[in-house]
């Protein structure tokens, strides 16, 4: 039923309806010269990347495991030593004494060492692309995290902006029905919804710190150390709208498998393994030992050298040989699987992408009159306060519309974070940087 109110001619009324809608035009102006008074240093996604580069512990602890394999291949890899021996005979005895003096050395004639340096050069290559790919890890948890806390702040600042255009429609009904000019009803309702949009302004800052504390944890720093995120949530269209493909799967999976770290792990691990398995199919032959050098007997001074073979008799290697083998087994079955879940990765990722992006870009391209999905959503409760004014609705219509604007920007604020997130786990299926731009970006 259309409130009477409204078409009742006071000075009273004219007086409230112009607070009323001076209200609702100088607040927005108001709350944005308050934000830019109050507002905070910029912190950007590029800002949260170098304090994790600079600061986290698992890039420190990444760094060590890598010193640590390269250090125990070399070490596995290495010449054995020589051994020098000095030697007396014939102590406390009638006979003359004799003195040695011998160097021993053992001879690779099959070139096992060589197998194992290789194994050595593997190792490190697998080191390496392991600390890049927990480099990348950090870096993909931190722009997640990010994003979240921006969409959380944005969420925050609307459920701000709806709280105050409700106080203000409330406080206003509070003096009409004070002056006797609508029903106390109408300005209970009113006040009602006010607090509704207080619980979800709460609601917001609660999530909202939630967030800033994930943020903080994905940095590993203090959560009062890390400024609240400033860059926008709303992306650029990346995607034409009706496009149905923005590339080909097969060569962005093709472009993914030369660019993924833990592949690229994979492959020095099979290396690996395979120099390994060589190294110590090569134990299985007798071990060359050589010995040289001289002995002083009887006052004479002689050479001496020696050969020694170790005889392969009981024990053949077996076992390395077994395990060996087992390793080259595990090391195949990881990289087939890698390599399947990074077909898997590419092409959900990019078609979640495209799906997001096309249908943001689409709800972004359709308007009316100029304005974005948000601006719509202003615009209608805009039209809600003039026809209220003019008497055309009731208070619990535009209350409506206040409340549509509302859904509408957390909505629009959500689809932008969800096309962030999505374009960032395309990004991490194809083994680039957060903020890399995607090779189908590139190309256009």
């Amino acid at each position: 039923m259309r409130s009477p109110l409204p078409h009742v001619r006071t000075r009273a009324g004219h007086v409230a309806t112009s607070l009323l809608l001076l209200g609702l035009t100088l607040a927005p102006a108001a709350r944005a010269q308050s934000v830019a008074s109050t507002a905070p240093r910029a912190f950007s996604l590029d800002d949260a990347a170098s304090l994790a580069r600079r600061n986290h512990p698992l890039l420190s602890a990444a760094g060590g495991r890598r010193r640590a394999v390269t250090g125990a291949a070399r070490q596995e890899a290495a010449l054995p030593n020589p051994t020098l021996e000095w030697r007396k005979e014939n102590l406390n005895s009638p006979l003359q004494r004799d003195e040695f003096v011998t160097a021993a050395l053992p001879v690779d004639l099959y070139g096992r060492r060589l197998a194992l340096r290789s194994a050595s050069s593997a190792a490190a290559q697998r080191a390496t692309s392991d600390s890049s790919g927990t480099a990348r890890q950090v870096e993909f948890d931190v722009a997640r995290a990010y994003w979240r806390a921006a969409l959380a702040v944005a969420l925050h600042g609307a459920a701000v902006s709806q709280r105050q255009a409700v106080d203000t429609i409330a406080r206003i009904e509070g003096d009409r029905a004070r002056q006797g000019a609508v029903p106390e009803g109408a300005a209970l309702r009113a006040r009602l919804e006010a607090d509704r949009a207080r619980l979800a302004e709460a609601s917001a800052r609660a999530e909202m710190t939630r967030a800033h504390g994930d943020l903080a944890r994905a940095l590993a720093m203090p959560t009062d150390s890390v400024p609240l995120p400033t860059d926008p949530v709303a992306p650029g269209t990346a995607i034409p709208v009706g496009a149905r493909s923005v590339a080909d799967p097969h060569a962005l999976i093709t472009f993914a498998k030369s660019h993924r770290p833990e592949l690229q792990s994979a492959r020095s691990r099979l290396e690996e393994v395979n120099r390994r398995q060589l190294a110590e199919r090569l134990g299985t032959f007798p071990a060359l030992g050589v010995q040289v050098g001289t002995k002083r007997t009887s006052g004479y001074q002689t050479g001496t050298v020696a050969v020694g073979i170790a005889v392969p008799l009981f024990d053949r290697n077996g076992g390395s040989r077994q395990r060996a083998r087992g390793d080259v087994l595990v090391a195949e079955g990881e990289l087939r699987s890698i390599e399947m879940a990074i077909e898997a990765d590419v092409t959900s990722a990019l078609r979640a992408y495209e799906l997001l992006a096309r249908e943001y870009a689409a709800t972004a391209a359709a308007t009316t009159a100029g304005g974005d999905f948000d601006a719509r959503g202003r615009t209608v409760a805009d039209i809600a306060v003039a026809a209220w004014r003019e008497g055309a609705i009731a208070l619990f219509e535009l209350l409506d519309a206040e409340r549509l604007h509302g859904d509408v920007r957390s909505a629009a604020l959500r689809a932008a974070a969800d096309v962030r997130l999505a374009r960032l786990d395309l990004a991490r299926a194809l083994g680039i940087a957060a903020t890399d731009p995607l090779p189908t970006e590139t190309a256009r």
